[in-house]
């Protein structure tokens, strides 16, 4: 029987452990999605309290921490940082099952060199240790991804950003880590208020020195930020979508949308839904043609609790999931653009589990050329288990999916999609189960008891596919780290 995350936590075959010591755990890390601050990579201050990176944005925390009755004091307000330690250990202890249970463990072990469980009676004696090893090292963000071999990291970016933390990063020759922007033009979908979306489309269009009047100029408007992203290396778009639509409408009917929104009326539904199709599509072409990789995040049902949402805002912890289809009209969307030969390379990732077999089945009628030119390996494809399913269950079951209908050996592997810079971990916590779910197939016939066949699939996921995939040269010594591990197939 094992102890709590020893050695042998999701490694329960002899293979699994020789897999992942052997191919996976020393690889780099390519976090191609997150939500990280890259003024806070900039600006690089000293962390000064673990209480304040594990609390101070986590909405992960805070769900289980209301589930357990905390005062919302404690949870995202003001209270005391030693209190709020105390009751996020509180309650942990209720958490068997949660990821958060061996992610804030493996946490304190690999950011700390802290083993002990953490409890509400040892809770303060924890956090004073935490941070006497930050202070004592001068952790700051750049140090800390440094420790955790972190190679690229891709935040995510306003198109109307300015960019000048990434400016300033790109020119810093002591930057270990390659940090690139994402373009995320979710605000100029999102139509739902009239007086929002024109103070933003103002935003945009003094961003990219274009007046946003009529559909060509907000099409004009998005390509201009798209050029500026690429020029800073951006090389992925990334897209919030509840549900895929697929509504199309003529320049002349986006006109009228943009100037009904613009007069601070709303459109009506289908013209809203029109609306957005025709920006998704346009913000493809875009990728497309500037050999960028999209990203659509599918199935977030979003700001829930409207009591809640005044109070707080968004990414505060009143999220769920939608259950509503999504297949048909993101099959119409993905053919319009193939038809048109600008479908770029794309990663659908859904909240909704029971979408993943369908998923994967509509991504691989999208790979191969099509009977035109080369084929491009993965070119569609189901991206990691996202936000309610990172955890053993919903990875387990999206690698199933993978694999039984997919290419498993072309998955593009974890991401943080995370706030906090100790977030690291989760990495490991996947590449463990990665390696237990390969070794259990070779101890049961399923895969060739070969360490060269097999860690080369581990090695390809955990890394390798996502360092070539995007075309995002990672930095020289990441290179260098990965080439002393098990060649890639």
């Amino acid at each position: 029987m094992g102890s709590f995350l020893d050695d042998e936590f999701f490694l329960d075959t002899k293979a699994g452990r020789r897999l992942y010591t052997e191919s996976a755990a020393d690889l780099p890390i390519f976090d191609y999605h997150c939500h990280l601050s890259p003024e806070a990579i900039a600006e690089d201050a000293p962390f000064a309290d673990i209480a304040e990176i594990w609390l101070g944005g986590d909405h992960y925390k805070w769900r289980i921490m209301r589930a357990d009755g905390v005062p919302e004091e404690l949870v995202s307000g003001r209270g005391d940082r030693g209190e709020k330690f105390v009751a996020y250990a509180r309650s942990l202890q209720r958490a068997a099952g949660n990821p958060l249970l061996a992610w804030s463990h493996l946490e304190l072990r690999r950011a700390y060199g802290i083993e002990e469980i953490l409890t509400p009676e040892n809770a303060h004696r924890i956090r004073e240790r935490a941070n006497a090893v930050m202070r004592e090292r001068g952790d700051t963000p750049r140090r800390l991804m440094e420790r955790f071999g972190v190679a690229v990291v891709c935040t995510t970016d306003d198109p109307a950003d300015d960019l000048s933390a990434h400016r300033q990063l790109a020119k810093d020759p002591m930057m270990a880590t390659k940090v690139l922007p994402t373009f995320r033009p979710d605000k100029i979908m999102n139509i739902g208020d009239a007086a929002a979306w024109k103070a933003y489309a103002q935003r945009l269009g003094v961003a990219a020195g274009v007046e946003v009047r009529r559909w060509a100029d907000l099409v004009k408007a998005l390509d201009l930020r798209h050029a500026y992203f690429h020029e800073i290396g951006c090389r992925i778009s990334d897209h919030a979508v509840f549900v895929p639509e697929y509504v199309l409408a003529s320049e002349s009917e986006l006109d009228a949308v943009i100037a009904t929104l613009l007069s601070g009326a709303l459109p009506d539904d289908r013209a809203q839904a029109a609306f957005r199709t025709a920006v998704l599509l346009e913000a493809a072409r875009l990728d497309a043609k500037r050999g960028w990789a999209m990203q659509l995040h599918i199935s977030a049902l979003r700001n829930v609790r409207g009591r809640f949402f005044e109070h707080y805002g968004a990414d505060g912890g009143a999220d769920s999931i939608t259950d509503l289809p999504v297949i048909g009209p993101l099959a119409r969307f993905l053919d319009a653009l193939d038809r048109e030969g600008k479908l770029p390379k794309t990663i659908l990732y859904s909240l909704d589990l029971t979408k993943n077999d369908a998923l994967v089945a509509l991504a691989g009628s999208f790979c191969g050329s099509g009977g035109s030119g080369p084929n491009e390996a993965a070119r569609v494809q189901v991206g990691a288990a996202w936000w309610f399913n990172d955890q053993k269950d919903g990875m387990t079951r999206h690698l199933e999916s993978l694999a039984s209908l997919g290419l498993v050996g072309r998955f593009l592997g974890m991401l943080t999609d995370s706030r906090s810079f100790l977030s690291y971990p989760r990495h490991e916590y996947f590449r463990r189960l990665l390696c237990g779910w390969v070794g259990r197939m070779m101890d049961r016939g399923e895969l060739p008891d070969d360490d060269a066949y097999t860690g080369a699939i581990v090695r390809a996921i955990s890394w390798g596919n996502a360092a070539t995939w995007f075309g995002i040269e990672p930095p020289t010594w990441a290179l260098e780290r990965a080439s002393k591990v098990v060649p890639l197939i």
